[in-house]
């Protein structure tokens, strides 16, 4: 999924905004310079803070269709995103919009961010942050089709700084397949989605606004930023009078079309909390030079870009109780022009690993004799279960300059009060780390210099 365009990019030196005159038209004039920093709410989807909380739906159920919903997308992602982009993760015709998200409704996603779009006034609303998503897109007013959510939907015709993009402007023209539909001269995009769920619409410039309430100096306005404004939009569970959706995707990719590629922003970080009672607060994201937390060498590992956006990580090898399993590394490295390899994805709960390192991580915590003495439970989505895992063994993803090992709560996920399932499952052709792998731990993002930082700590919480 990319988007076209020729937006201005940014770069933060010494405070000061440098506008670098390139094929790409400002989001910003010499008044109105992009923020050094500001962060932004990112609430667990369970929370009753979040747009997407179902009082009825129990723990099991929502493991267990986050895990269908990742396996979904895992097979997405491994044939189409993983292994290339049309345009090299920037800016392109809307056609070649797609996405890995995939099913976009209420089991979808572990964490949603706030944010506010358009003008006089401004309108709330949320979006899941996606690393493997390219776009900036929402819900919009008028809806020929929309699925349910549970906040109001955006209407531009009531937003001042709202300006669609006209088949003649760069963005379009700078692809000779643009997708422009006559006879309204404007930019069109299109997102489908592995399950059938997609959405339409145009593509538009808009004010965004983004922060957390409670320290204002944390807020930031980012003018004309592109977006996508669907106005049809189909939501595969819309059969489901229950189900609800998030008003739209807020793209964190590695791509110039994302949130972070049109800022022109290097570093952004978030450390999830699992915590789920509104009372108690929520988690931060993180975006700029001065806000967003990379820790020290120690803690890091190389990150790496290839056509489609995605972060890219180097893993070596997993150990278990600090026994290295020989995985071959051909099953974790990335082939030119293939889809294999590892990235880190927001928008996959569960990680993966491909059917060779998953089954040498399973058969080797089979052989741990506590373990050995109750039997398996089985389950129809998770691959192993255990009734007691006071004795499991420590699981180590052994990154390039980097063990880092996973605390009990990250490898196993509780589905009943008896019953504990691995929350890794089987891959299909690419190794995915998801959210259920990052909680309580600060993930920082550094593109300048390539490197992606780990670390275990109790994520603090803003009320």
């Amino acid at each position: 999924m990319n988007s076209p365009s020729s937006i201005l990019v940014f770069s933060v030196a010494l405070m000061a905004i440098v506008l670098t005159i390139s094929s790409l038209p400002s989001s910003y004039s010499a008044h109105q310079a992009p923020p050094i920093s500001f962060q932004t709410s990112m609430i667990h989807r369970s929370s009753p803070e979040s747009p997407l909380y179902n009082p009825n739906a129990t723990p099991a159920n929502l493991s267990r269709m986050a895990a269908i919903a990742a396996k979904t997308r895992r097979t997405y992602i491994a044939r189409h995103k993983a292994g290339h982009s049309v345009d090299g993760g920037g800016w392109a015709h809307p056609d070649a919009y797609t996405s890995p998200m995939t099913p976009f409704g209420i089991y979808q996603g572990e964490y949603i961010i706030r944010y506010s779009i358009g003008s006089d006034p401004p309108t709330e609303t949320y979006g899941i942050p996606d690393t493997g998503s390219n776009l900036i897109w929402l819900q919009c007013l008028p809806c020929y089709r929309c699925y349910t959510q549970n906040i109001k939907y955006f209407d531009p015709a009531k937003s001042s700084s709202y300006s669609l993009i006209s088949c003649n402007d760069k963005i379009c023209t700078r692809n000779p397949k643009a997708h422009c539909e006559p006879p309204d001269g404007y930019c069109h995009y299109n997102l489908t989605y592995v399950d059938k769920s997609m959405t339409s619409g145009n593509l538009a410039t808009e004010t965004l606004t983004f922060g957390d309430e409670n320290s204002p100096s944390h807020m930031a306005q980012l003018y004309d930023m592109v977006i996508g404004c669907g106005h049809y939009n189909i939501d595969n569970r819309e059969g489901n009078k229950g189900a609800t959706g998030p008003p739209g995707v807020v793209g964190l990719s590695w791509s110039r079309s994302s949130l972070i590629g049109q800022l022109g922003f290097n570093r952004f970080s978030y450390c999830a909390s699992p915590n789920q009672d509104r009372n108690k607060g929520h988690s931060l994201l993180k975006i700029g030079s001065s806000g967003a937390l990379i820790t020290g060498k120690e803690t890091q590992t190389p990150l790496y870009s290839f056509r489609s956006g995605l972060y890219f990580l180097n893993v070596t090898d997993l150990m278990v109780d600090g026994e290295r399993l020989n995985i071959p590394p051909a099953l974790f490295s990335r082939v030119p022009k293939g889809s294999r390899g590892t990235f880190i994805d927001t928008g996959t709960t569960f990680s993966m690993f491909v059917p060779g390192a998953f089954d040498a991580l399973v058969e080797y915590i089979n052989t741990v004799q506590a373990l050995q003495e109750q039997f398996p439970i089985k389950d129809s989505v998770f691959d192993l279960c255990y009734a007691d895992i006071s004795f499991a063994p420590k699981v180590t993803i052994m990154f390039e300059n980097l063990n880092f090992e996973l605390s009990k709560e990250n490898t196993w996920e509780q589905i009943e009060p008896r019953k504990y399932c691995l929350a890794i499952l089987r891959g299909d052709r690419a190794n995915i780390i998801g959210m259920s792998q990052q909680k309580n731990v600060n993930v920082g993002y550094d593109l300048k210099n390539k490197v992606i930082s780990f670390k275990d700590m109790a994520c603090p919480l803003m009320k």
